[in-house]
């Protein structure tokens, strides 16, 4: 077994993904950005919605998530992430992700009950970190 690295399953309502060789993973979690190496202790936590970072032996991937959880089992060298969402960051259509900021924006300035409010908050989130990941990862 080798360990300078750990396996990674992502969980979202309309995939699985199973991601092997992976060196560490960077979330942001509500008590600030979290990193997962091989081999880390139990821990589960919340993520937020914002910027992953997967480093790989030969390369870092980020990704834009929708928020969830994070369980890293220590027994499995198991990192498993529960997400709303998760959208690589060379795959973000920055023209959508200006319009649903805008959208968001319009509708938070309209009278909305609790419930739109609180969807049209994480609208404005989720693209915002949208276009910060695209501006600040471009290739």
């Amino acid at each position: 077994m080798n360990e300078s690295v750990m396996d990674l399953k992502i969980v979202t309502p309309y995939k699985v993904i199973d991601l092997k060789d992976v060196k560490s993973v960077t979330a942001e979690t509500n008590l600030g950005e979290v990193e997962i190496l091989p081999f880390h202790c139990d821990y589960l936590t919340n993520v937020e919605i914002s910027i992953l970072t997967v480093n790989f032996k030969d390369e870092t991937k980020h990704y834009t998530v929708g928020g969830g959880a994070l369980h890293f089992r220590e027994d499995d060298n198991l990192l498993v992430l529960i997400l709303n969402s998760i959208i690589p960051v060379e795959d973000i259509d920055i023209a959508k992700a200006f319009k649903d900021k805008l959208l968001a924006e319009a509708k938070l300035k309209r009278e909305l009950s609790k419930e739109e409010h609180k969807k049209a908050e994480l609208a404005l989130r989720t693209s915002i970190v949208e276009i910060n990941a695209k501006n600040t990862f471009k290739k």
